[in-house]
C-alpha cells in the first residue's frame, strides 16, 4: 500500500528534524534505542486524525517494552502543537520542513502513512489511511518487535463508541 514497502530501508535517517518542543532528532538517533513506529500526516486529514489516538495507544501499550512512537507533520508548528494537544499525543511529533523533504523521500501517496522500522532502518510493516484490520495488524507487528503479547488496539467497543472501522488517506 505505502511506496516504501515492507523490507525496503528507509531513507534519510541522518536528516536534523525539529519536533514541537524544539528537540532535534534524528530518525537514526531514534532507531539506536529499538524499533519506531513513524506516522507520516497531516492534521487537515480525517484518517490522519482517526489513526493518532491509535498510535498514542501502541505508544502507551509498548513505548515501556522500548517502542520510540514518532508523528512526522506536515503542518506549521503551531497546527502540530494544536492537533497534538487536541488529540491527546504524547509521543513526540517531529516538522516535515515546508518542501516536505522526509515526506517525499518515503514518496508516500496518502496521509497517514506509518511505517513500523527495526533498529537496522529496515520496514518491517505499514498502512496507509485507516483501516481497523491493517491497525490491529500493525499492533501485533509491533508487539513481535517489542517481544510482547500482541492484542488488537482497535476493539468492538471503539466501533461502538463512532470510531468508523475506515476512513480513506
Amino acid at each position: 500500500m505505502a511506496a516504501l514497502d515492507v523490507g525496503g530501508t528507509v531513507p534519510v535517517v541522518d536528516m536534523p528534524l525539529n519536533d514541537v518542543g524544539g528537540n532535534e532528532w534524528t530518525l537514526a538517533g531514534a532507531l539506536a534505542d529499538g524499533p519506531v513506529l513513524l506516522g507520516l500526516y497531516k492534521s487537515s486529514c480525517a484518517a490522519s486524525k482517526t489513526m493518532f489516538p491509535f498510535l498514542q495507544r501502541l505508544h502507551e501499550r509498548y513505548g515501556p517494552r522500548g517502542l520510540r512512537v514518532l508523528g512526522l507533520s506536515q503542518d506549521s508548528e503551531n497546527i502540530t502543537r494544536s492537533f497534538a494537544r487536541r488529540s491527546g499525543l504524547t509521543f513526540p511529533i517531529l516538522l516535515d520542513p515546508e518542501d516536505y523533504p522526509v515526506s517525499r523521500a518515503f514518496d508516500i501517496t496518502a496521509t497517514p502513512t506509518v511505517y513500523l522500522i527495526d533498529p537496522d532502518g529496515t520496514v518491517t510493516a505499514t498502512t496507509m489511511g485507516f483501516f481497523a484490520d491493517p491497525v490491529n495488524d500493525l499492533a501485533v507487528k509491533v508487539a513481535e518487535a517489542v517481544g510482547a503479547e500482541p492484542e488488537p488496539v482497535y476493539t468492538e467497543a471503539d466501533a461502538a463508541g463512532g470510531t468508523p472501522r475506515f476512513v480513506p488517506g
